[in-house]
């Protein structure tokens, strides 16, 4: 229902020279983001011709709304407020308000009510935050004392409550820009405050103008790891892993060695099976065996983490090409071997040696160059 309305809204946009300049946007350089401008623009106007047609009967609006939310993600509208907005605004006012206690007691008119909490649920479930317009068209269609009105407070206290506890807050709104988000995602995973962003443009290829992106994050602590690092000792780049800004995926990759034994002190098997029934309880003295160095943010019990990236192209070369922008701070990384094992369905690795940096493949069973 809510798509043949959407759909002649379109249509006429496309063939209406005046709608055209209307919801041109010029105010909005990026071309996404006047699409999602467009898209909401239309979404609006498709709910207020379902009004204009259907003036006071509103004959099947809840249909109407079930399908608009329904289509709300698809048109990338599911994180604007102004669109549920829109859409609680089909709602007749003052008609389904209670009247007695026994209307109240009984929930009046419920297939309304639970069509408000419908939207109300997937406004919470995007983290959407409602103001306090919504409450005020709550009350003047259903009235104070009702489930949807129970369920905004939910919403509001709740959201309220939590909007800025995460650490690693993102906007509200994600930027377009494929290397602004390549710089969130590392600044989200970096956790060195000293942890320095750089992004490098680099070609292709040797005949190509095309420049890539390359996005790295390194703190001064992991270069001087690089310049102690022992030159018999190989350095692997492992990737690509995923992480999510929201609904966005950005792919990684890590360079890390191996654990010290030194820091990260494990116990054999057999000596595992000897303490397997020697409990420590909080009655025994605590007596310390030997001094140990305290493990750094990037020395972790799976290796030492010396530097992250994420590419355009997420390709081995475009790694190799990391490697070689991160030698202008880090020299030692010439003559370190370096082993790149990444998720590759031929299951290979690639071994970078200092003599004219060529790689050569290797099995990713016996990493090992030497």
């Amino acid at each position: 229902m809510f798509q043949e309305y959407y759909t002649a809204v379109l249509t006429e946009v496309h063939s209406n020279e005046r709608l055209k300049a209307v919801t041109n946007f010029q105010h909005l350089s990026d071309p996404i983001l006047k699409e999602r401008a467009l898209k909401k623009w239309i979404f609006i106007e498709a709910v207020n011709a379902y009004l204009a047609k259907n003036g006071e009967n509103r004959r099947g609006y809840v249909e109407f709304i079930y399908d608009a939310l329904e289509q709300m993600k698809p048109l990338e509208v599911h994180r604007d407020l102004d669109c549920y907005k829109a859409l609680i605004s089909i709602f007749p006012k003052g008609m389904m308000i209670p009247q007695n206690v026994w209307q109240h007691a009984f929930s009046h008119y419920p297939k309304q009510q639970d069509c408000m909490v419908e939207i109300l649920e997937q406004l919470e479930h995007f983290g959407v935050i409602p103001d306090t317009k919504v409450q005020d068209a709550i009350e003047e269609i259903f009235g104070t004392m009702n489930n949807p009105m129970r369920k905004y407070r939910r919403i509001y206290y709740m959201t309220r409550k939590f909007q800025n506890r995460n650490p690693y807050k993102l906007p509200y709104d994600l930027p377009v820009d494929p290397i602004q988000l390549a710089v969130l995602a590392l600044r989200k995973m970096a956790v060195d405050l000293e942890n320095e962003l750089k992004v490098w443009k680099v070609s292709r290829d040797e005949n190509s103008k095309e420049k890539l992106f390359i996005a790295s994050a390194q703190s001064p602590l992991q270069r001087e790891m690089i310049h102690t690092h022992p030159e018999s000792k190989p350095i692997y780049v492992e990737g690509g892993y995923r992480v999510w800004l929201r609904d966005i995926p950005q792919t990684y990759f890590v360079m890390r060695t191996d654990t010290d034994p030194s820091i990260f002190v494990r116990p054999t098997e057999e000596e595992e099976l000897e303490n397997l029934f020697d409990f420590d309880t909080i009655f025994d003295s605590e007596k310390p065996k030997q001094l140990a160095l305290k493990p750094n943010v990037h020395q972790q019990e799976e290796g030492t983490i010396l530097g992250m990236c994420i590419t355009e192209t997420s390709c081995k070369d475009s790694l190799i090409s990391w490697i070689r922008c991160l030698q202008e701070a880090n020299p030692r990384l010439e003559s370190i071997p370096i082993v790149f094992s990444l998720a590759t369905p031929s299951k290979q690795a690639l071994v970078l040696r200092s003599e004219g940096m060529q790689p050569s493949q290797q099995s990713t069973n016996s990493p090992d160059p030497s």
